[in-house]
């Protein structure tokens, strides 16, 4: 059977978007992990009955310093769910694809964030 062409399946391997997708997947993630320890770092010392009774001095304003930060991080976060929101626009070919809506709604949410920020 020299003459018989080979059937590649296409679908046991993953194509350059996939890959792009998945890599962009962990950025993301790691965003998010990275924001949260930032926010928990952040955020005014809460005082307790035990800060009251030894007269301990906590910190009961935002740090700067890493709400800076957390803007930054946050700015890369929406440019990670701009990019992965255009790739998907070259990802699917058929009417039933699905439409991304949690792609846009975390790149809004994050938009506002940041915007939220700069407003007094």
């Amino acid at each position: 059977m020299a003459g018989k062409a080979t059937w590649y399946d296409r679908r046991r391997t993953k194509d350059i978007f996939g890959l792009v997708f998945i890599w962009l997947n962990i950025a993301a993630f790691a965003g998010l992990i990275i924001s949260l320890y930032i926010f928990y770092r952040a955020q005014p010392e809460f005082e307790t009955v035990f800060d009251r009774f030894y007269h301990l001095d906590l910190r009961v304003w935002w740090d700067h310093k890493y709400v800076q930060f957390l803007i930054y991080v946050s700015g890369a976060g929406t440019l990670i769910n701009a990019v992965t929101l255009w790739l998907s626009m070259f990802r699917g070919r058929r009417r039933t694809d699905h439409r991304n809506l949690i792609i846009f709604l975390t790149l809004l949410y994050a938009l506002l964030f940041i915007f939220s920020n700069f407003l007094p």
